[in-house]
């Protein structure tokens, strides 16, 4: 049969423990935490128990037998000796004179079982299987507080004064019910981290990569995943630019932030539109990984610079910096997933394909034993604004924002700020060929952008201190209309 789960006041309640060992020991803290006055009596009594004894003054240990006297004026009577008759006996005389009643480990003999626990100041969860399975209560203890917030007795706190403003202003009660409703799902939601992000196995990687450093430095959140698909991933069959741009991998994202429905949503940077929406912002960004292209293609196959074969690419930057290299290359428009997009080319659809490095390496798939994979030099074939960054993107001024903001690459953040404002000052989309990058090295930053002009690869860099990136930004720009 199963107990009826009272919440009791222990509050200067009197509780008297028979036992002096291990699990006594255990009794007493949980009841001490709940404000109980605790009697320990037993003939040896552990060192632990004499540690509180010594910092705690609503604790009294009696070192000698237990007595059957010793249950006079007690509420509840815990019985953890070694031995069963006198557990049993003091168990018989407690249930006579009605005094709560528990014997450690002996079903028959309690009135009341201890349940598995979790509390946070006044807020307290309890789980019992009726003393039939202490393990299974522990394990759906555990699962429980994996879902909650650790911060649900600031909570309680709070939600106590904004109930004693509304009993005051509010003289309906199903009113009442409604208010407190809402404010519990306004609280709730502020300990709740909820991260959108695509389905495609890449992006679960990256969204992973940044819900670990969220958890790492803000375990009191709960992070929440909310998978959605975007236009991008519907037109899975046409060039990017023929049906909208870098938008159509986050507009949605951008939607769902400022409805409110998520509250930071995790992108590779270069697909990122420039700006972001009104009141929406890069908080932060993860450290950039390898910034390079690789150009894929089986073990069999070699290229010179005058072969004529089919490379797979749906990036005009990607394809003007080909056609620089191979000349007589034809270029054919490729989309799908890394795997998809590896798949084509084993099928012999393509006789190689270009890739970024991160994305493989994140994937793991960057060692496959029928493929050659020749890592390309920036010189030769310089990456998008934002490549190999995984970028975090809230609505300003919220929870998410300043956590993004905390666990962000101080370094990768001033690249992408600075590879960013090149496209702005040129008014740049994804339907222009551009390449840009920044690095740091100590004080010093190198900028570098690479364009297509009439059929001809344009590049050009400048260098100079990292204070002064705006001027730097201003100076690339200017030699570039120029």
């Amino acid at each position: 049969m199963a107990f009826f789960p009272f919440m009791i006041q222990m509050q200067d309640k009197l509780c008297v423990i028979g036992g002096g060992g291990k699990v006594a020991y255990r009794k007493v803290s949980m009841m001490l935490s709940f404000g109980a006055r605790v009697t320990v009596i037993a003939p040896k009594i552990c060192d632990e128990l004499q540690k509180i004894e010594s910092k705690q003054d609503t604790l009294l240990l009696v070192q000698r037998p237990f007595e059957d006297g010793d249950i006079e004026g007690a509420d509840v009577v815990i019985m953890a000796t070694n031995d069963s008759e006198v557990n049993s006996h003091i168990a018989a005389i407690c249930k006579d004179k009605r005094i709560l009643v528990n014997v450690v480990d002996v079903k028959k003999d309690c009135g009341f079982y201890f349940p598995a626990i979790i509390k946070q100041e006044d807020v307290v969860v309890s789980v019992s299987t009726g003393g039939s399975a202490p393990a299974l209560a522990s394990q759906i203890k555990k699962s429980i507080k994996s879902h909650l917030p650790d911060n649900c007795g600031d909570m309680a706190k709070t939600l106590l004064e904004k109930r004693n403003e509304v009993l005051k202003t509010e003289p309906e009660e199903e009113k009442r019910k409604e208010i407190m409703l809402d404010m519990v799902k306004k609280e709730w939601k502020k300990s709740v981290i909820r991260i959108g992000t695509r389905k495609s196995e890449l992006a679960k990687i990256q969204t992973g990569l940044v819900v670990s450093k969220l958890q790492e430095a803000f375990p009191e959140y709960e992070y929440e995943i909310v998978y959605m698909t975007t236009k991008g991933d519907k037109e899975k069959d046409s060039p990017i630019p023929s049906f909208g741009g870098k938008a159509v991998f986050v507009e949605e994202f951008e939607q769902a932030l400022l409805d409110d429905t998520i509250d930071l949503a995790v992108h590779s940077a270069k697909d990122m539109p420039n700006p972001c929406k009104d009141g929406l912002t890069v908080a932060g960004v993860l450290e950039r990984a390898c910034v390079q292209d690789v150009l894929i293609y089986k073990k069999e196959t070699s290229f010179t610079k005058d072969s004529v074969f089919i490379i797979g690419t749906g990036s005009l930057r990607r394809q003007c910096q080909i056609k620089k290299m191979y000349p007589n290359a034809v270029c054919k428009s490729l989309r799908g997933n890394i795997g998809t997009r590896l798949n084509k080319l084993r099928a012999g659809e393509y006789d190689a394909i270009v890739l970024a490095a991160a994305g493989i390496r994140r994937q793991g798939i960057d060692n496959d034993s029928d493929f050659v994979y020749e890592y390309l030099s920036v010189k030769e074939m310089l990456p998008a604004a934002g490549q190999a960054v995984i970028a975090m993107e809230t609505k300003k001024g919220t929870l998410a924002n300043e956590l993004a903001e905390k666990i962000s690459d101080v370094h990768t953040a001033e690249c992408l700020r600075t590879e960013r404002a090149v496209l702005t000052k040129l008014n740049a989309g994804c339907h222009e060929p551009i390449g840009v990058l920044c690095t740091l090295d100590g004080h010093r930053m190198n900028l570098s952008l690479m364009e297509e002009k009439e059929g001809e690869v344009i590049r050009r860099s400048v260098q100079g201190d990292r204070g002064d990136w705006q001027s730097l930004v201003e100076k690339l720009c200017q030699e570039r209309k120029s």
